[in-house]
């Protein structure tokens, strides 16, 4: 059973609210934050947060159409009928790339330990639980009906055993959360060990992974900020009235030399991701 494990340093990743509204076609769009949300997966990200360029007129709708995507894509694919209902949004829900993470097995089988992500549907002396095993089962633990919990099973006799404990005593990668700050990013960031700006304009990366290597390491909390495809955060921090330099500790080029005119947000998450995730190990 594949497991990758949980990381004990949170990275967290934040993008603008306007995130894919330039691209015109739902199904299209779709897409884009389907390909994000891999990215996102196989670099073991906690939380993706996002930001509104202009707090003062925030992107509320583009802002719930990314999490309501996002969101859906963590849930294990036996709950999403239960925890969904139909949408337009999700019209082309079906095009989107499943995350494949630890605990959304792909089979009903319990020979062997893994976890599974449940949905709670009853609880009194103990819950009764979905997770995809054919039939709800039941857990002595009281747990809050419609929440949704990360379950050990444990192949026991001709039978099973099975434990429901929290994403964060998890021993292997159970997705990412996402949230939407209202706050300007410079406040957003502030509370982090180790904060990462991506501009084109930025100090090339190459030089600084041996400084950036021991950085990572030193820290419990990272983020990595990004900017949109209209504005870079230089652009963004001037909107915003701060000094990019002063509210990050890196403002970083993940990909120089780069051969085309413009990198996509997602593309950009991909690169930068790929280099940290060699440093996080």
């Amino acid at each position: 059973m594949f497991k990758a494990p949980r990381r004990d340093r949170r990275l967290d990743v934040l993008i603008p609210s306007s995130f894919a509204e330039d691209t015109p076609h739902l199904r299209d769009r779709t897409l884009r934050v389907g390909m994000l949300a891999r990215f996102l997966a196989a670099a073991r990200v906690d939380t993706l947060i996002l930001y509104h360029v202009d707090p003062d007129r925030p992107d509320d709708s583009n802002a719930g159409f990314l999490k309501l995507l996002m969101e859906y894509l963590n849930t294990a694919p036996y709950l999403r009928r239960r925890v969904y209902r139909i949408r337009r949004e999700l019209r082309y829900a079906g095009i989107l790339p499943p995350l494949n993470i630890p605990t959304h097995p792909e089979s009903r089988s319990v020979d062997v330990e893994h976890y599974r992500e449940g949905l709670v549907l009853e609880s009194d002396r103990g819950s009764l639980i979905e997770a995809g095993l054919g039939r709800p089962i039941r857990v002595r633990k009281r747990l809050r009906v419609g929440s949704r919990v990360v379950l050990k099973v444990v192949p026991r006799g001709d039978g099973f055993r099975v434990s429901a404990i929290s994403r964060r005593r998890c021993e292997v990668y159970p997705g990412f959360r996402v949230g939407v700050a209202g706050e300007g990013l410079s406040e957003i960031v502030r509370g982090y060990d180790l904060r990462i700006a991506t501009s084109r304009m930025g100090r090339d990366v190459s030089g600084l992974l041996g400084e950036l290597g021991v950085r990572v390491k030193e820290a419990g909390r990272i983020c990595v900020a990004f900017g949109s495809a209209r504005e870079g955060l230089y652009e963004i921090a001037e909107r915003q009235g701060f000094r990019l330099e002063d509210a990050f500790d890196y403002v970083l080029n993940t990909f120089p030399g780069q051969g085309v005119r413009t990198i996509r947000v997602e593309e950009a998450v991909a690169y930068t991701l790929a280099i940290l995730n060699l440093l996080l190990g």
